[in-house]
Order: C-alpha cells, then sequence, then structure tokens
C-alpha cells in the first residue's frame, strides 16, 4: 500500500457525502431529461449555483456524471442505480448509507467497550427507522438483481412451501413466487417489518399475495408455526451472536419436514475471515449496529451440524456482482438439488 491508497481510505467518506447529498437535493432526476449546465442545473434544484457546480464537479471526477463543454450528464450507471423511475434503482440503500453514517465516528468507542454503538432492536423502535432498513434492503436486492438471479437459478423441485425468516420486504419469495406458480411462502418477521412489508406488496398482482403469509414471528424465541418443505435466510445469521446463531439452526431443523432444506445467503468468509473483504469491512458496521459479525462457512457449518443437517454445500455466487454465497443443507439422506 502507498501512500496515496492509504490517504484515499482516510478520505473515503468525502466522495460517499457527495453521492449521498446530490441524491437527496434531486440532481440526478434533475439531469434525467439530458445535459444541463451548472446554472440551468442549480435552478432546477432550487440549490446555489457555484456549490452545485462544485458538488456536479467532483460526481464528474468520480465518474458518476459526465461532463462535456461545461454540460453534465448521467453516467449509464446513475441513470440505472439513481433514477428513482428505474427497477434497479439502488437510493433507498443510498439513503441509508447516510442514516448509518454517525455510527461510525463511534467506532473507536463500540471497539474499546465491545458493545454497539446503538440499540441492537434491527430498527424496530422506530416506524421512521423500521421503513428506511426495509426499502434500503429491498433497494439494494432490486439493484444488484440477488433475487432474480436466485428465482432463476435455485432448484426447487419438490418443494411446495418456504418460510422466508426475517425475509422482510420480501423481495426473495416475490422473485420466487413469480418463477413457480405452485409454491406457496411464508415471510416470518417482526411485527414492525410487517406493517412495511404489507406496504410494499400491496401493488403486487393478487394472485401473487394470495400464495403469501405474513406471519410474526422472532426468530430468537419462537417455532415455526407449521413445517415447511424449505427455508431461507438472507443475512440473517450476520446480524446475531455465535449463541443465537446455533438455536436458530436448531429452530430451522425442527421446522423443516423430513427431506426438507434450508438455504442460507450471507458473506460466508474465508477461514481467516479475510474473503470476500467486503464482509470484513461489513463486519466493522455489524459491530456498531448489531450483536453479530460475518462469520466463516466453517462456523455456520458447525451449527449446522450441531443442529442434525446433512450434506451442507457452500455455493459462491457469481462475482461481480455478487460478494455473498449460498450454503445448502437438508435435513435428511435425500439428494437436494444445488443451484446450478
Amino acid at each position: 500500500m502507498d501512500l496515496e491508497h492509504l490517504l484515499d481510505l482516510a478520505g473515503g467518506h468525502t466522495g460517499a457525502r457527495a453521492l449521498q447529498a446530490a441524491l437527496k437535493l434531486g440532481l440526478f432526476e434533475a439531469l434525467a431529461d439530458g445535459p444541463m449546465q451548472a446554472a440551468a442545473l442549480a435552478r432546477r434544484m432550487g440549490t446555489a449555483q457555484r456549490e452545485t457546480e462544485l458538488l456536479a464537479n467532483a460526481l464528474a471526477a468520480l465518474g458518476v456524471l459526465s461532463k462535456s463543454a461545461g454540460h453534465f450528464t448521467l453516467s449509464p450507471a446513475a441513470r440505472r442505480f439513481l433514477l428513482a423511475s428505474s427497477p434497479n434503482y439502488a437510493g433507498g440503500m443510498v439513503e441509508f448509507e447516510e442514516f448509518i453514517f454517525p455510527l461510525f465516528t463511534r467506532l473507536e468507542e463500540c471497539v474499546r467497550q465491545g458493545a454497539p454503538a446503538r440499540p441492537a432492536d434491527m430498527f424496530q423502535n422506530d416506524p421512521d427507522e423500521t421503513r428506511r432498513f426495509m426499502i434500503a434492503m429491498d433497494s439494494l436486492v432490486r439493484a444488484r438483481g440477488d433475487a432474480d438471479y436466485l428465482a432463476e437459478h435455485l432448484e426447487l423441485a419438490g418443494v411446495d412451501t418456504i418460510a422466508d425468516i426475517g425475509g422482510g420486504p420480501a423481495t426473495y419469495m416475490l422473485a420466487l413466487l413469480a418463477r413457480h406458480p405452485s409454491l406457496r411462502a411464508a415471510i416470518l418477521d417482526l411485527p414492525a417489518s410487517l406493517k412495511v412489508t404489507r406496504q410494499l406488496i400491496a401493488a403486487q398482482p393478487v394472485p401473487l399475495r394470495q400464495r403469501l403469509e405474513l406471519v410474526e414471528f422472532d426468530y430468537r424465541r419462537d417455532e415455526l408455526p407449521a413445517a415447511v418443505d424449505a427455508i431461507f435466510l438472507s443475512n440473517i445469521v450476520h446480524g446475531e451472536d455465535e449463541a443465537v446463531n446455533r438455536a436458530l439452526m436448531a429452530r430451522c431443523f425442527r421446522g423443516l419436514r423430513p427431506g426438507g432444506r434450508a438455504i442460507i445467503k450471507d458473506h460466508v468468509m474465508s477461514e481467516d475471515l479475510l474473503e470476500p473483504a467486503a464482509g470484513a469491512l461489513f463486519s466493522l458496521y455489524l459491530i456498531l449496529a448489531t450483536r453479530g459479525r460475518d462469520y466463516s462457512f466453517k462456523e455456520i457449518a458447525g451449527w449446522l451440524h450441531e443442529a442434525g443437517f446433512e450434506e451442507l454445500q457452500w455455493r459462491r455466487l457469481p462475482a461481480p456482482p455478487f460478494n455473498s454465497s449460498l450454503i445448502l443443507a437438508r435435513k435428511d439422506g435425500k439428494q437436494m438439488p444445488v443451484v446450478n
């Protein structure tokens, strides 16, 4: 590592804040119809011309915008991910990053004291926080394409019922239901989350919603209300400590029918916890806001084996765009279909 790289790390917040501020100020929407000079851009945004031009210059230098002959234009990535009308809009995640930004000013305190910088409540105690969190998760998955990829590649032959534990905005289950017309799914989540889920799925076709059940459920203490063929956990284990995860795997085992399978999607780390690098960095956010961190395959496999699961498989998803993996496990000796 050279000094330039080191200083880029030290000042990485500058680019992040430029992107977040531009999104909230409406800069990207203002450029949706085509190139614009700084004066016209500032008028459309209702902002100061000099400062608007400097912000746009910074974004152009970062590649988010293009600049030619004094006119600013959206880059293809900005048009795809930063316009609210795009099906790949990632603005919810950009705004969530701004929301959690202050937590990182308390990282030193967190490391010294060994405790989160905020209540580890999964954003359940404030309706605005719950909605912001849920929209961010939905936004990220839609922008990156996780749910569509799994719907296309996850083999669910023989699966009639699936429970998404902590499924939040239902992004994954809606994609699976659309792909598999005979499948029935349930979102098992906390009451505050499910209030937002109902709002987010309201625009979905009625036949699709009729195959999706919303169930109040606390995976830290509740047993599954009915046995299912498959259980899906996306980005759940990283939010909890080892003891909670060990108990959760046991609940999943008890909640599956014979021949049932568990599907875990998460940053699955190498044994030294360094790869993927995104997971190592994400663990810093996790210690600030949760009881968890990103875990290695060896650690997750240990909980699954202890619960009684067999024939574990670790399937890395293609990178890019993904930086996560699947862990597949079965309850008994039946052959389990895998991701192709």
